[in-house]
Formats: structure tokens, C-alpha cells, sequence
């Protein structure tokens, strides 16, 4: 977990609009609780928790997530913090694992969002490999920016509105517990970005997510079971913006 940690930690743009002091950290939580959960169920027990535990690394003087990591990156680092810090090892390890499950984004390989039974797809995954470009993640780090986005259109003689569409589909995953298959399904049904998500009316979506799934011979049962439309429409208002356009 630690290792998944400083790995996301260290891509510049997770810096930038990630890296909360333990008092933004907080008002954080709230935002999940408010948007991903829309403050109902058994998880707000559990984001209010976890916020207590925030508040009692603030009051200790922790900074930021990536000082907190780092603070215990090592075993002998861990146990020097808990006990310096007079911190409950149980409510450190639930504290990383809501920082990788619920609010860093989660690093996930690239060809997960690009058509690998095509020709162009299995070109296209090569070049960006051959740029060290392999997840969602480094994508974002390079093609956040318009001219990141330039940059990669003449490295993979792909057309730039092309890079972005690709750019705005990893954008999407930066959603909690979403991964390529469902980024494919949204983007499928029209919500080909995160600001669409974002602005989505839950009853038309559910009724354009049920079309698209209808022409898959499948019902729309089988992907609401998976990950509620409130939810991600919810998550996705309280992301931070990444790219720029």
C-alpha cells in the first residue's frame, strides 16, 4: 500500500491538486460524503471516521498526504512515528487505505481504455510505450496541458483531438473504484467526459445508459448494480480539475 502511495504521489499533477494539508483533508471528506454518497448510507459512518482520524493528524501537526506517507514509508519510520505521534497503528493503516481507495487517483495500465483488437489500438499503446506513457495516470501527467496534448499528436501521428478524447477518457477514472471497462460503458452511453458526468441529469442518464446498454443485448441493471449513476455524477462534481483546455 505504501509502495501504490508514493507512486501516485510523486506524478506532478496529483502534487498540485492532491496533496491536502490534514485541514483540507477534512473538508475532503465532507465533499465524499456529500458527493459520492450523497450523505446516505452505512459509508458515512465510515468517511466520518476517517475524518476524526484526519483531525487527530492535524492536531499532531502532520502536513500534508505526502508528509504522512513519507513520515511512514519504512518499518522503522512507521514505528517512530506511531510513537512520537501517539497514533493508533489500526487508524493510520484505515487512514492510507482511504487515501488509495477513496481520494488519490488509482494508477490502472493504459491498454484498459484503448481498442487493443485493433490494429491502430496495438499501435497506438506502443507508441505511448515507447514515451514511458503506460497508465492512466502518466497520460494525465503529459496530456493534461494543450501543449502535453500537441506533443503527443506528433510523438503518435494521432490527430490532437484524438489525444484529448483518449485524455478525457482517463480523466474519467480518476473516479473512485472506476476502471477502464466502466470509463468504456460511459463513454459509450455519451459521458465521454468528466465535466458531461459531472452535469448529468440522473434520470436522463439512466435512460441514455439503458439505450446503450439495450444495444449491447444487456440491461441496464447490470451496470447500475455495479456502480450507482448518483454516485459517480456525485464523485465527479467534486473532483479537482486536471486538464486544461
Amino acid at each position: 500500500m505504501i509502495g501504490k502511495l508514493l507512486s501516485v504521489l510523486a506524478y506532478d499533477f496529483v502534487q498540485e491538486h492532491y496533496n491536502h494539508t490534514m485541514e483540507q483533508a477534512q473538508d475532503y471528506a465532507a465533499s465524499i460524503r456529500r458527493g459520492y454518497l450523497q450523505d446516505q448510507g452505512d459509508m458515512t459512518a465510515y468517511v466520518d471516521t476517517i475524518a476524526d482520524y484526519l483531525g487527530g493528524l492535524e492536531s499532531r501537526r502532520i502536513g500534508t498526504y505526502s508528509e504522512l506517507v513519507h513520515s511512514v514509508a519504512t518499518r522503522p519510520e512507521c514505528v517512530a512515528f506511531l510513537e512520537k505521534m501517539d497514533f493508533d497503528f489500526d487508524h493510520l493503516i484505515q487512514t492510507l487505505n482511504y487515501l488509495l481507495r477513496w481520494v488519490l487517483p488509482f494508477r490502472t495500465p493504459l491498454r484498459e481504455f484503448i481498442d487493443v483488437d485493433s490494429h491502430v489500438g496495438v499501435e497506438l499503446l506502443e507508441a505511448l510505450k515507447k514515451q514511458g506513457i503506460r497508465s492512466n495516470l502518466d497520460l494525465l501527467e503529459v496530456g493534461r496541458t494543450e501543449a502535453g496534448r500537441v506533443q503527443l499528436a506528433s510523438t503518435t501521428d494521432m490527430p490532437v483531438a484524438c489525444v484529448l478524447a483518449l485524455v478525457h477518457k482517463v480523466d474519467i477514472s480518476r473516479l473512485a473504484y472506476v476502471r477502464g471497462k466502466t470509463v468504456k460503458h460511459l463513454c459509450g452511453g455519451g459521458y465521454d467526459t468528466l465535466e458531461k458526468l459531472a452535469n448529468a441529469d440522473a434520470a436522463e442518464m439512466e435512460e441514455k445508459m439503458g439505450a446503450y446498454y439495450r444495444t449491447l443485448g444487456k440491461t441496464f441493471a447490470d451496470f447500475s448494480a455495479v456502480i450507482p449513476l448518483s454516485w459517480m455524477i456525485g464523485g465527479a462534481k467534486i473532483l479537482p480539475r486536471v486538464i486544461t483546455v
